[in-house]
């Protein structure tokens, strides 16, 4: 493996373990069962309800399939590295 692809499969393997450390905080959270965002700027604090109408039941459900997605494509191209 020349130098190139080894720092892109250091980069990619370090992008994989951010989304699943990600994931497992998500999974350990009872964002599941409804909830809010918290928006963060300049340490000022806005917390925001999320609308069941607007985001659907199954908001959670999608966001945690895209988030396998990403991390099975990078897993692939890992694998192909």
């Amino acid at each position: 493996m020349d130098k190139d692809k080894f720092i892109r499969a250091i980069e990619i393997n370090n992008k994989i373990e951010e989304y699943k450390d990600h994931k497992m905080t998500l999974e350990n959270s009872n964002i599941k069962y409804g909830g809010g965002l918290i928006f963060t700027y300049n340490r000022m604090h806005n917390d925001v309800p999320l609308k069941e109408e607007i985001f659907g039941k199954n908001f959670f459900q999608l966001y945690m399939y895209a988030l396998d997605s990403k991390i099975k494509e990078l897993q692939k191209e890992f694998d192909e590295l």
